[in-house]
């Protein structure tokens, strides 16, 4: 492991880590020098990608980044930082053997001790950092994400990795938190949608123009359930649409046991209107669900 510098660093324990993930993808080898060079070095406009991310994390004021690639490209992206300019203490971090991005979290849990955001290398965005980052500091979700509004004429405005399912999205418009992520079957017109998702969010509003961009901001808790779930392979395909199912479903919380984990002032306060179930107290018991959901909030920055 290497660290590198730009200026000095004050040592206390920052706000929000930056984790970028800089690990290799079949669909980019063909367009590096070699095989084990870092796809985070391409050029885009005479920069490496990876440029662009870094400057989006200092704008947003995260100056604690840990970039997470592989052992073969570690000289690579340590000669570049080394010469990068910039404002942030940057630690590069290289894994042996990495099985999904959920997994890259959980072989550099020690070195992440607050809340955190995971972006990839080769992402350009075009979202004001201090923008999303503020919203962040004043909402405190459990979970944020970006997501792009994509239409077929549109250029420009950032780049996105298409998915390969189309999917449909659904935000909670006065909350603006992400309560569905679902695939669309194309060969049903048909969109199956839980009854209590439609009771716990009536305004929802439902789109398939949307795409993830893959930057994920999480408080620490959930690290620590990543870490205790090996089963837990993508932070895309297995965390995110876990928990924004558990926002319209609560009894995910203890069955997939993420309730040991919330903090503990969300963890009494759950326990307190379940008291009030027990006893026969009916007004508790109808606000139980929305309390135990509104334990575990998702909330979505949209770029349009």
């Amino acid at each position: 492991m290497f660290s590198v510098s730009a200026q000095p660093f004050d040592a206390r324990e920052p706000e929000l880590t930056a984790v970028v993930l800089a690990l290799p993808e079949d669909d980019m080898e063909l367009l590096t020098e070699r095989i084990d060079m870092s796809h985070a070095l391409l050029p885009i406009a005479n920069r490496p990608m990876i440029w662009y991310i870094l400057q989006w994390l200092e704008q947003g004021g995260i100056l604690d980044i840990k970039i997470i690639t592989t052992r073969e490209s570690e000289a690579d992206i340590v000669s570049y930082v080394e010469v990068y300019k910039g404002i942030a203490n940057i630690t590069v971090k290289a894994l042996s053997d990495v099985n999904g991005t959920a997994d890259a979290l959980r072989q550099v849990a020690p070195l992440i001790k607050s809340n955190f955001v995971v972006v990839p290398c080769d992402l350009v965005i075009d979202v004001p950092a201090t923008h999303f980052f503020d919203i962040i500091r004043i909402r405190r979700p459990a979970v944020a994400t970006v997501f792009c509004e994509v239409m077929k004429s549109e250029g420009g405005g950032g780049s996105v990795k298409p998915r390969h399912l189309p999917m449909c999205v659904g935000i909670d418009q006065p909350s603006s938190r992400l309560v569905l992520l679902q695939d669309i079957d194309k060969k049903s017109e048909d969109l199956a949608l839980s009854m209590s998702l439609i009771r716990r969010f009536p305004s929802m509003a439902l789109s398939d123009k949307m795409q993830d961009t893959h930057v994920y901001v999480f408080q620490r808790w959930v690290l620590d359930y990543v870490s205790a779930h090996p089963e837990i392979v993508s932070l895309q395909e297995d965390l995110l649409p876990l928990l924004v199912r558990a926002q319209s479903q609560p009894h995910l919380l203890e069955k997939n046991g993420i309730d040991r984990y919330l903090p503990a002032s969300t963890a009494q306060r759950i326990d307190e209107y379940d008291t009030g179930v027990q006893f026969g107290q009916h007004e508790q018991a109808e606000h139980s669900d929305s309390t135990k959901s509104d334990s575990l909030e998702v909330f979505v920055y949209v770029r349009r």
